[in-house]
């Protein structure tokens, strides 16, 4: 295991599939926050559809910003995997425990756009509740990262909340 003020751990995907949402908790200050993230997390993302995440945990992580995460992924993953999710301070805080979705893919650029749902972003918040509908779309090519990023961008508190969530 690398030194807390160096390299961080390396994250093995090695039993990770295509339907599991990747989550790196880097923030410990709320127990109970994250316990409502892991309920949010295991919500099926449509009907008769489970949810299916796989959680990166330890002192490590605690701290880590995007793109400390990032530089530990594995060099070649997965196909599908387009995003990971990380369980940050500001989702231990916040008020909806939103996470942030950090695109995986080093040629995404941020599009900026007057218009509410024309911009995307590499990185924007998500409700733990929207994420296996998030993974779950990427895994059959239903959608791509720039459809939830947009829909982010699109909200007032620029949060992705889900297609499917009633409003």
């Amino acid at each position: 295991m690398a030194s807390l003020h160096g390299r961080r751990p390396a994250v093995d995907l090695d039993q990770v599939t295509e339907w599991d949402a990747v989550v790196i908790r880097t923030d410990y200050s709320d127990d109970g926050a994250w316990e409502r993230v892991a309920v949010g997390l295991r919500q099926p993302w449509a009907e008769g559809v489970e949810s299916s995440w796989h959680a990166v945990e330890g002192a490590g992580w605690a701290g880590a910003d995007a793109d400390e995460v990032l530089a530990a992924l594995p060099d070649h993953l997965p196909d599908l995997h387009d995003v990971v999710f990380l369980a940050d301070a500001d989702t231990m805080c916040g008020e909806q425990n939103s996470l942030l979705a950090v695109s995986t893919d080093p040629d995404m650029r941020d599009e900026e756009h007057e218009i509410p749902g024309l911009g995307f972003t590499s990185r924007f918040r998500i409700l733990p509740t929207a994420v296996a509908e998030m993974v779950g779309n990427l895994a059959i090519a239903n959608m791509d990262y720039e459809d939830f990023s947009s829909s982010a961008h699109g909200d007032p508190q620029r949060i992705h909340r889900g297609f499917l969530t009633p409003e």
